[in-house]
């Protein structure tokens, strides 16, 4: 089976929009070979691809495009699929088609892309955009939801490779959960290690199935494991912020959210875990850092409901004729200053994103937030 790829190369050498390049498939709607350059000329490349995906020689008809193209980050409406839909639903298995004229709303030299999607979502017209800005080592996304009906789980799906490991960081939780069931709870295809389902506080500290404790911020913990961890934000946040500090593999990778919207982090452990097709235990050392809105942090379930959980957090996105629903996101990344090992704080203001090390020393870099209505 030949997988199409029709791929935009947006923000490449030939732009305006250094330090940023990035591909965008438009059939699964993948985003890949997300590239930071340095101001000493170094490449960052923090996203990962699975290896299935690199060449991608092997067919597995059964297994859903977007499995099948795993790479970078994509965004995921319904979140885990359902029913009659394909995992991570059509918007990560998809057509994506461009949509004219975007670029006519840009200023300060910024680039912009716009995409449609092809199949709507429970009655939603979806549209998808791109934003890169000169000097800002971040990619700003933008969907939204023009009409509809209903409520769904959604999120983004960003995922990195640390073989060296990472120091994991983030905005202010009310606390951390397993989901209901394991990944892999069958022996004989994977293997999973936390105990499910469980709750623990903000430490950041969950226990093994073996009753052993384990503290999640660090990444990878354990080898041949595949697990979830999802994290519930406070009612009150605005804006919520995520960093993962891989001082070995030479980058640092931080994504800012917002929150009222994506009140979820769920961390997938990736690491060797599943043996079957196209997994085969080579997918390691990768952590998906996704920013979500479902019901698991409430039910243990990646389903939805219209309204907000006990904990005051919206339960996915809520669609409604007439309206339109709009979900802000962005990431970045840049090069670990020298003995950093953990970021304290993000502080995010208009124009820039102060990142804080446990040191208290502090890196600056240029940031739109206009794109979070800063």
């Amino acid at each position: 089976m030949t997988l199409p790829k029709f791929t935009d190369h947006i923000g490449n050498e030939a732009t305006s929009c250094a330090p940023v390049s990035f591909d965008f498939d438009r059939y699964g709607g993948m985003i890949s070979n997300f590239t930071v350059t340095s101001p000493s000329g170094t490449l960052i490349k923090p996203l990962h691809t699975a290896p299935w995906a690199v060449e991608p020689v092997e067919t597995f008809d059964d297994v859903s495009l977007v499995e099948q193209k795993l790479s970078g980050d994509f965004f995921c409406a319904p979140f885990g699929g359902g029913g009659d839909e394909p995992i991570h639903g059509h918007t990560a298995n998809g057509c994506w088609d461009p949509v004219p004229d975007a670029q006519d709303g840009a200023t300060d030299g910024a680039i912009i892309a716009a995409y449609q999607l092809r199949q709507k979502v429970q009655g939603a017209v979806v549209t998808k955009q791109f934003e890169l800005h000169p000097g800002n080592p971040l990619l700003y996304q933008r969907h939204q939801f023009h009409g509809g009906e209903g409520h769904l789980p959604i999120g983004h799906h960003a995922m990195i490779c640390v073989p060296g490991g990472a120091s994991l960081s983030f905005s202010e939780k009310q606390f951390a959960a397993t989901p209901m069931q394991a990944p892999e709870p069958d022996a004989s295809r994977g293997r999973s290690l936390l105990k499910y389902p469980q709750k623990a506080d903000g430490s950041g500290r969950l226990e093994m199935q073996s009753g052993e404790p384990v503290d999640f911020h660090h990444y990878p913990f354990a080898e041949s494991h595949e697990d979830l961890v999802v994290m519930a934000g406070l009612p009150s946040a605005q804006l919520g912020w995520t960093a993962a500090l891989a001082q070995q593999d030479g980058f640092l990778f931080f994504a800012i959210k917002d929150a009222s919207v994506l009140p979820e982090t769920l961390l997938w452990m990736s690491n060797g875990g599943r043996n079957y097709a196209p997994w085969l235990s080579r997918h390691k050392h990768v952590l998906g850092i996704e920013e979500v809105a479902t019901s698991c942090h409430n039910t243990g379930t990646f389903s939805s409901a219209m309204e907000r959980s006990p904990y005051g957090l919206p339960q996915g996105l809520t669609l409604s004729p007439d309206t339109t629903a709009s979900i802000n996101y962005a990431f970045g990344a840049m090069t670990p200053p020298d003995g950093w090992t953990r970021i304290s704080n993000i502080e995010i203001n208009s124009d820039h994103l102060v990142l804080v090390d446990v040191s208290g020393d502090t890196r600056s870099v240029t940031f739109h937030g206009a794109h979070f209505g800063l």
